[in-house]
């Protein structure tokens, strides 16, 4: 028999074998996307400039030149010709409240840029047109949001008597542009049951007058508890609620975000959050700050995970609050304002909302349970307090901090030696640069400029090898991030003066800090952060490149799209 018969099929065989692998080999090499002809800052350690990369499955493929990128071409690959614009890595938020939903129920009295309020009768008038507009009845409350003492002609805070005569009807509620104040009218106190008599709460401040003790109707941190109802007249059905997610995330997308921070999240949220989840709503990661009040009913409930995405959803760790806000003058200091304090007479060094004691508590809580704390710290004696409390925990669970990789929400007004401690104990401090241009000018006048200019020390962290993230700390400040860029390399404030000049970045290191630093805060700067290969595809193409426009142009910049895992969730329409 000829063996010829057996050998010529078993080599067709394996030619056939050899050829499906080449097959898969090529398909396997074979990208979904290609982007070519661009300036591609990839956020590498080498910071890389590239001009094309390829994506698959959601992955970066290959990253490169143009000519070697476009080998991975297939028959069904998505071409895009970037034409010379800018592609960098999706912004990561270093914090910002995302959860801050339905706006529409709350009246915008935010200054300029932000809004067009400037003295207490633009206030009125506002008010006095939401009232007209949300159809607003006699005894319901109208709350408004985004108040700036120091941005008003008046320059103070509206008192009750501001209110009583426009509103004489209904309970308002005015809250300061940082969150961490209100101003009420006599008709919100008098439901809430506050006179000359109330007691301050622990962790905050009812304003009174000298002479009287009456109250003057600004309520300080958590003095905010003793009003009752504040106005949530109807809860939105789950339909509306995200709807507003919707809106959120595309608002975020907007502005090149994908992974966004909900910082300090109630249960409420949590739950609206996986319910999203589950339905496959979202589209950007958001990344939960449990509300530490929460904490004990999360870490024994099976239903709530940390760290652990499902459908974009993670809770990430948990939000601790210690001091209030510098612009107003709540923020807690080892040494004294320079200006008059409300409520305050003499060496005025802002309010703990915490104790010592608690704070304590409240970290070995995080350090047993492996919970990433992000702990809110504007003033250096509030800093003081966190660092006391995470070397504590470090002594009963040695190290853990390096793990767990604590953050400073704010560290606003950190002092050098304090840098040093972040250092050693592998703590990240989560700056906010956006406070030279807003509150630069008031800070040099509140805490003298020695104080004001070493605000958000960047250089100096960098310089000390910390590895740190910036944030607009939204709705406090818009969420663009572009804007955020342009604070950290410029620092001029409002009237053009540079808060701090050695503490200006260049725009890589600015870049940087919103993407792959932000990437390290959440412990995922393996899958994401910067564009290299295995990476998820999570990037955003800009109107021009932030590395060459003048500095004072990178504010004016705009997002033109935005891709998560390599679906575009945001596309800017050309003008018509």
């Amino acid at each position: 028999m000829n063996k010829n018969i057996f050998i010529i099929p078993g080599i067709l065989m394996l030619l056939l074998l050899l050829s499906f692998k080449e097959w898969k080999r090529e398909k396997a090499q074979e990208a979904d996307q290609i982007f070519i002809n661009g300036h591609i800052i990839t956020v590498d350690s080498a910071n890389t400039i590239a001009e094309a990369l390829a994506v698959k499955e959601g992955k970066i493929l290959a990253v490169g030149r143009t000519a070697n990128i476009q080998q991975l071409k297939g028959q069904h690959t998505v071409v895009v010709d970037l034409k010379g614009k800018t592609l960098l890595p999706g912004f990561i938020d270093g914090h910002s409240h995302f959860m801050s939903l339905g706006r529409s129920k709350t009246a915008d009295i935010s200054p300029p840029p932000v809004g067009k309020v400037r003295n207490i009768t633009d206030i009125i008038a506002v008010l006095k047109a939401f009232q007209k507009e949300k159809k607003i009845k006699p005894g319901e409350w109208i709350n408004a949001r985004g108040y700036d003492p120091d941005q008003l002609a008046e320059n103070r805070h509206p008192t009750k008597e501001d209110l009583d005569a426009a509103f004489p009807d209904n309970p308002v509620l005015l809250t300061h542009t940082s969150g961490h104040m209100s101003v009420v009218n006599s008709y919100a106190l008098k439901i809430s049951g506050v006179d000359s008599h109330t007691k301050d709460p622990a962790g905050g401040q009812i304003v009174r007058e000298k002479a009287t003790g009456e109250p003057t109707g600004l309520l300080l941190e958590r003095a905010r508890s003793v009003l009752k109802n504040t106005g949530e007249r109807e809860k939105p059905t789950i339909d509306e609620q995200l709807r507003l997610l919707d809106e959120q995330q595309e608002l975020y997308a907007s502005e090149g975000v994908t992974t966004a921070q909900d910082g300090s999240t109630g249960l409420a949220s949590i739950e609206l959050l996986q319910e999203a989840a589950k339905r496959k709503r979202l589209y950007i990661d958001i990344e939960a700050l449990a509300a530490y009040a929460t904490l004990e009913r999360l870490v024994v409930n099976p239903q709530y995970v940390f760290n652990k995405f499902d459908n974009h959803f993670k809770i990430k760790g948990t939000k601790i609050f210690t001091d209030g806000s510098p612009q107003g003058k709540t923020a807690f200091f080892t040494q004294p304002y320079q200006v008059e304090v409300p409520g305050c007479h003499e060496h005025c060094t802002g309010i703990p909302t915490i104790t010592q004691e608690k704070l304590d508590e409240a970290l070995l809580f995080c350090f047993k349970h492996k919970i990433q704390p992000y702990t809110h710290c504007n003033g250096d004696a509030a800093i003081d307090m966190y660092i006391k409390a995470i070397k504590n925990a470090n002594r009963q669970y040695p190290e853990s901090s390096h793990k767990l990789r604590p953050v400073v929400i704010h560290s606003q007004f950190v002092r050098p030696d304090q840098l040093n401690d972040y250092k050693e104990l592998g703590l990240i401090p989560s700056f906010f640069t956006n406070h030279a241009f807003f509150w630069g000018d008031v800070h040099v006048r509140n805490l003298g400029k020695e104080r004001a200019w070493f605000l958000s020390p960047l250089n100096s962290a960098l310089n000390k090898k910390i590895v740190f993230t910036n944030h607009t700390d939204f709705g406090v400040t818009p969420i663009n991030q572009l804007f955020l860029l342009w604070t950290s390399v410029a620092r001029e404030s409002r009237s053009g003066q540079v808060i701090g000049p050695d503490q200006r970045l260049t725009v890589l290191e600015g870049i940087r800090a919103i993407t792959l630093n932000g990437a390290y805060q959440y412990g995922e700067e393996k899958e994401k952060g910067s564009i290299e290969v295995g990476k998820k595809a999570d990037l955003i193409i800009l109107s021009d490149n932030p590395l060459k426009v003048p500095t004072a142009k990178i504010k004016d910049l705009v997002v033109l799209t935005t891709i998560k895992e390599g679906k575009t969730v945001y596309q800017r329409k050309a003008k018509s």
